[in-house]
């Protein structure tokens, strides 16, 4: 502004002065602008308005250093926004799950770790095929390798016929495997060299075969995990995050995997304490980043933490079994509160103690009885009239549900309920009066069975007729009557609760048995 001023208003140039401005006044003017220029921002605009110094903005001025740290803060808030639009979905975090960041945060850690234990896994199994021996040939080491990579792609193989169906239903389960059998099949790698040339093949092929497996089950369990965290029909949008995020992490950890195998060298006791360090990193940020998942999906696990914890909100004193007391948000059986909850070694108690579903005949009667068991399932085929499903504890208060061709994924989550309803003693609802009328005629006596009372049981042994005892025909009556009045709000509290729907997948979560009964 100064020069500009010079050149357009100095006389000595043979231009004349602004009218009521004289020479003295432009000299005046010269010097304050000057002073002006050097403590005002860029921004600020001056003009001469008769004999004053006027600016036409009002923008305050501003000392050096806090100029140059906004600047800094500008150019580092663009920096973060690419930095977030590369890694992040777009709309975050609205457009993912709440646990979205933090899942990603573990697995990043976690897959960090892989990668630095695989610089010493591959050091390893390399010293092992003779890599650096003289009396090793290359020959004899490619068919060492060759052999190694054909076992695990066997195994994986294998594997994926005997499970493969298995991955959506315990997705949290799997995810959580594949990452402990890749710590298995880098732990073999590392003792793979310790085996000596007779036993290193069959060790590296092994732990081959586990890193395969690891791979093909991370995979699948991966889509279902995507699939879960996209909100906004955003799925590609997440999964090709998901494969920049990783595209990162590869990077870093190849780099810090060179300079930690530089500083480790051969030194086989700091590389072994450095294996088993960044393990037990690698396993601590599996099992907290697995465990922050909700899941809004119903498998058997999740369905028997559901039923078993409605009996909580329900109000025993109610006129209709069905009434509940008014939930609090706190309160209600959504996916994250059910979360909490889930453990990661449940599912393998409910495969061996758990409701079996989708039984055949033979699961339900005494085939040994005099008739075969045709009087057993005639009765109970007179309970369940009108039902898909046959429902039998056996001695050990274990559930048998057979389900009918007819069934659907809410008949089986309604058998589940009507099975938490039996084994938790919650059908027990006649007066005490009735019940006492009942021991009295009949000569019964209470038990409890699998953490509830079973009715009653006789004092006298069960009849060796095939036919059912009082005391279970009056158990799977009442449980059937109280499931039956409680399944409707049962059903509406889980389908607005956030949970995808209110059943089972027959084909993933039941057995293969479907049964066609109609009675004679």
């Amino acid at each position: 502004v100064p020069k500009r001023m010079r050149r357009t208003a100095s006389p000595a140039r043979g231009r004349s002065a602004p009218a009521g401005v004289g020479h003295a006044d432009i000299i005046v003017l010269e010097d304050v602008l000057k002073a002006a220029s050097s403590s005002l921002t860029a921004s600020s605009t001056w003009s001469v308005k008769g004999n004053r110094l006027v600016a036409s903005t009002t923008s305050t001025c501003m000392p050096g250093p806090a100029q140059k740290l906004r600047s800094l803060a500008t150019v580092a808030g663009s920096l973060l926004a690419e930095v977030k639009s590369i890694f992040l979905p777009v709309g975050y975090p609205g457009s993912v799950r709440p646990e979205y960041l933090r899942f990603q945060c573990f697995d990043t850690l976690q897959a960090a770790c892989s990668y630095l234990r695989g610089v010493l896994t591959s050091a390893a199994v390399l010293r092992g095929a003779g890599v650096g021996s003289e009396q090793a040939s290359p020959m004899a080491a490619a068919l060492v390798w060759t052999l190694r990579d054909g076992v695990g792609m066997f195994g994986s193989l294998l594997f994926s016929y005997l499970v493969g169906a298995q991955f959506d239903v315990n997705v949290k389960e799997w995810r959580l495997f594949a990452d402990i059998i890749n710590d298995v099949g880098l732990t073999l790698d590392m003792l793979a060299p310790l085996a000596g040339p007779s036993g290193f093949v069959w060790v590296a092929a092994i732990g081959a075969a586990c890193k395969t497996v690891c791979g093909m089950t991370a995979g699948a369990t991966r889509a279902s995990i995507t699939s879960h965290f996209a909100l906004a029909d955003n799925l590609a949008d997440v999964s090709a995050k998901e494969s920049a995020q990783e595209t990162a992490v590869t990077l870093v950890g190849l780099i810090a995997g060179g300079a930690l195998a530089s500083a480790l060298g051969d030194s086989f006791a700091t590389s072994w304490l450095a294996f088993v360090v960044l393990t037990a990193i690698h396993v601590w940020a599996n099992w907290l980043g697995v465990g922050c998942l909700a899941l809004d999906s119903i498998n058997p696990q999740r369905a028997s933490l559901l039923t078993t914890s409605w009996w909580v909100m329900v109000d025993p004193a109610a006129p209709s079994a069905g009434q509940l007391s008014e939930p609090s948000p706190a309160s209600r059986l959504t996916p994250e509160r059910v979360a909490l909850d889930e453990t990661l070694w449940r599912p393998l108690q409910l495969w061996l103690r758990g409701p079996r579903m989708g039984v055949g005949v033979g699961d339900l009667v005494d085939v040994r009885a005099q008739d075969g068991g045709a009087g057993q399932l005639s009765a109970l085929l007179d309970i369940f009239a009108g039902q898909d499903y046959v429902l039998r504890l056996d001695r050990h208060g274990k559930a048998h549900i057979a389900l009918c061709s007819t069934a659907d994924g809410a008949t089986a989550l309604k058998a589940l309920l009507h099975a938490a309803t039996l084994r938790g003693g919650h059908f027990s609802l006649a007066p005490k009066a009735q019940r006492a009328e009942w021991v009295r005629r009949f000569d019964l006596r209470p038990v409890v069975v699998a953490g509830g009372a079973l009715c009653a049981a006789p004092l006298s042994e069960m009849p060796r007729d095939g036919t059912l005892g009082l005391e279970e025909r009056l158990a799977l009556e009442e449980s059937l009557a109280l499931c039956e009045s409680s399944w409707p709000a049962f059903k509406a509290h889980i389908e607005t609760s956030g949970w995808q729907e209110a059943a089972l997948k027959l084909d993933r979560c039941c057995g293969p048995v479907r049964l066609r009964l109609t009675k004679p």
